[in-house]
């Protein structure tokens, strides 16, 4: 929500008519935006609430309504299931209206963290080892640690956990199918973690995050003060195109379009490894992609401008 009321209020310095939509609440109110811009945001439901939501939500008829049909562009801002695993690009295919960002091919390839780590291998991408680990199948132990767990399909690295020693590991694979019958448990690299935009097929500023804790969770995303980001980042030139050419090949490789978001970790002897690709990075005032475009030299009106005419230019009715 914090993300389309920051694009809303973008696409209408840039002259357009905009309106955001929840799906399970219906049209945003200027004073809801406002809040959600501020940061004056109500506490996040909780599971109980959310799942009573999804019950009442009929997004077959939202695709029907006139609100959508009757849109020249859709802008779809939902993060995480559902939203970047292909299945509201499909409805929205269904339902015959242009949209922003990936198609359905395009996230389902990214959103699963094994089989887009798969595509890496073979396209010769560097990526950190891993084990595919499926819940109730037989389990590979990790030959070295420490490694990273986390369920192969989700975002903001819910469920993750840092595991230092084969006694952790059991937990950490737990909490991972709490979220997802699917694991994934990667080496974990030490090292300077890099993000870099991807808009239109090209590399925008490279960043890099600066986090107190061990890995970049949940928490020191979103809720911690010891958070530092830094756009652009210090880099040396051939690093710094190394990752910008890597980034490049993530997107082709996963059939990203219009934007992305690109996750780095560089080790201390400089070598660099791919984490994960976003098909629908955060928007918000704070989040990393407008950070990366605004160090780019680009406004974020006119990035969110080009982004509904990208969608006009590949759209391909059914």
């Amino acid at each position: 929500m914090s993300s389309a009321s920051n694009v809303a209020a973008h696409l209408r310095l840039a002259g357009h008519q905009a309106n955001v939509l929840d799906v399970s609440g219906g049209v945003l109110t200027a004073s809801g935006e406002t809040e959600f811009l501020e940061g004056r945001i109500l506490d996040a439901p909780t599971p109980e609430q959310a799942a009573d939501l999804r019950k009442r939500t009929d997004i077959f008829a939202l695709m029907q309504s006139e609100m959508i049909r009757s849109a020249e562009v859709i802008f779809p801002l939902i993060h995480g299931a559902f939203g970047e695993d292909g299945r509201l690009p499909a409805l929205l295919d269904l339902a015959g209206v242009p949209y922003v960002g990936s198609d359905l091919v395009g996230q389902a390839l990214s959103i699963n963290k094994n089989l887009a780590k798969e595509l890496f291998a073979q396209a010769g991408i560097p990526t950190p080892a891993w084990t595919q680990v499926v819940k109730h199948e037989p389990r590979t132990v990790p030959a070295s640690y420490p490694v990273v767990v986390k369920p192969a399909n989700g975002g903001s690295t819910i469920g993750m956990s840092l595991c230092r020693s084969e006694d952790r590991l059991e937990a950490a694979l737990e909490h991972a199918f709490e979220y997802d019958a699917e694991a994934v448990v990667e080496q974990f690299i030490e090292g300077r973690e890099l993000t870099v935009g991807i808009l239109d097929g090209e590399a925008l500023a490279i960043g890099e995050i600066r986090s107190a804790a061990a890995i970049f969770d949940y928490q020191a995303k979103y809720q911690s003060s010891q958070t530092e980001e830094i756009f652009p980042a210090s880099l040396p030139g051939p690093l710094s195109e190394q990752i910008r050419r890597i980034a490049k090949a993530v997107n082709r490789v996963l059939r990203l379009r219009h934007y992305c978001r690109i996750d780095f970790v560089v080790d201390q002897k400089d070598r660099v490894f791919v984490l994960e690709a976003n098909s629908v990075p955060g928007m918000t005032k704070r989040s990393l992609f407008p950070q990366s475009a605004g160090a780019a030299g680009l406004r974020f009106d006119d990035v969110c401008n080009r982004l509904c005419q990208m969608a006009c230019r590949d759209w391909q009715p059914l």
